[in-house]
């Protein structure tokens, strides 16, 4: 064997383990997509069925789509558990990623489940066309009886077992509940928990913002945070890959979510310290929060924007600062959120085009501080490499092309330099030891 050469047996493991990887992305995406389809279309079946029979001819095809999404589940996990409450739906233990539109569908849905004390329903065969029509007369003005495990009398169900819903809601009141996981968990794993707990803190976050309320609770988002700053020294790959998981309905919360993890590993690669990562990861996960009030005509626009919707969009920096400021009192912290969340969005010269194209840097507007300019291109980085309504999503490459060439006057040449080599994923220091205290203006 080589020097430096791996053994076979680790090889091996190692390349099972991104094999259970992408095993497990595969099915979490298809789980998500059935889902989707599936809540989507029970919502209208139900919705309708308290005008129509469940037999009108109207629900020949979503009754039909309804079957072959739940046989769909049924082929990729050989079972079928779908459980709703309040908001909160899973499909085989996975929860589903509501869009903000599609909120009250899902809260329509809950409520028409718990006034026939229904919490979901499970099978292990597939479902038949006229079962699910049993299924619906359950939710028609006509019946007024009590469900049970096999449906209702003279209706009884062939497959689908109903669930009752306060066992349902005990479940996933448990499931959102704070966890305590054991030091002996596996680190890549934790990873995940703990990048699926941000998404999910985000999600509330937004929603929260969205109602008007402002009493978020911060200290959880601190611990969020500390973990992701605790792993991301030894598990730096695997914490770049998570970064690729993203989706096209809920842009903005993965968005934050991702933008925090990639400024964490950037300012590690700077040599900044575990308190500053800590307070680099804080700044960039909340950095985008003036987005949420933008509508999403606006913000998903395919075309060009009127002179007003683009004010609205140049105005969110600000919009994100005063956020930040009424959630928390005036204090050193805050005042450090607020300057890198609007630093974010600074550009850091002036561009002057040559004439042979190539893009000259002026004397920069400002002195910028380090976390603003870390956020700036690590935002900037999963914004092109995520796939918006008016244009696919760059590949890495492209991306950091792009930041490098015709956009290069947004960054600091220096720290974008050391980006571009942080996304390589090389296992080396960028900067050399007595480089590593990084200057926080």
């Amino acid at each position: 064997m080589g020097r430096g050469a791996k053994p076979a047996k680790l090889k091996n493991l190692n390349e099972q383990g991104f094999n259970d990887d992408a095993i497990f992305m595969r099915r979490e995406s298809r789980i998500q997509a059935f889902g989707a389809k599936i809540v989507s279309t029970l919502y209208m079946l139900v919705r309708n069925v308290k005008i129509y029979a469940p037999d009108n001819e109207i629900f020949l095809k979503p009754i039909d789509i309804l079957r072959a999404e739940m046989n769909n589940v049924l082929s990729l996990d050989k079972k079928l558990n779908l459980q709703a409450a309040d908001t909160h739906v899973y499909l085989n233990g996975t929860q589903l990623r509501i869009d903000f539109n599609a909120l009250e569908s899902v809260k329509f849905i809950t409520t028409e489940f718990e006034q026939r004390d229904i919490g979901g329903f499970s099978t292990d065969r597939p479902v038949t066309s006229q079962e699910i029509r049993d299924f619906l007369y359950m939710f028609t003005t006509d019946f007024t009886g009590e469900v049970k495990e096999d449906g209702i009398e003279g209706r009884e169900l062939a497959h689908l077992r109903m669930q009752r819903f306060a066992k349902v809601k005990e479940l996933i009141d448990k499931l959102h509940a704070e966890i305590d996981l054991e030091q002996q968990v596996d680190r890549k794993k934790y990873l995940l928990t703990v990048y699926a707990r941000a998404i999910f803190f985000m999600r509330y976050y937004f929603e929260k913002v969205l109602q008007g309320d402002l009493s978020i609770p911060f200290a959880k988002a601190g611990r969020l945070v500390q973990d992701a700053v605790d792993l991301c020294h030894d598990q730096r790959t695997h914490f770049l890959g998570v970064t690729t998981m993203r989706t096209d309905t809920e842009y903005l919360v993965y968005h934050s979510v991702n933008t925090c993890l990639l400024s964490i590993v950037f300012g590690s690669e700077l040599g900044l310290d575990r308190r500053q990562l800590h307070e680099l990861g804080m700044a960039a996960l909340f950095s985008q929060v003036g987005m949420v009030s933008i509508p999403e005509r606006i913000a998903n626009r395919k075309g060009a924007l009127s002179e007003d919707e683009r004010r609205q969009i140049d105005m969110f920096p600000l919009r994100s600062a005063k956020r930040i400021l009424q959630t928390r009192g005036l204090d050193k912290t805050t005042m450090m959120r607020i300057v890198a969340a609007y630093e974010s969005k600074v550009d850091f010269a002036i561009p002057r085009k040559l004439a042979d194209g190539d893009i000259e840097l002026v004397t920069p507007k400002m002195g910028l501080g380090v976390y603003g300019k870390v956020i700036a291109i690590a935002e900037c980085f999963d914004a092109l490499t995520s796939k918006r309504p008016f244009r696919d999503a760059y590949g890495p490459e492209i991306a950091l092309a792009l930041m490098h060439g015709e956009m290069k006057y947004k960054f600091d040449p220096v720290l974008l330099r050391v980006f571009m080599k942080v996304m390589s994923i090389a296992p080396m220091k960028i900067l050399e030891d007595d480089a590593n205290a990084i200057r926080l203006a």
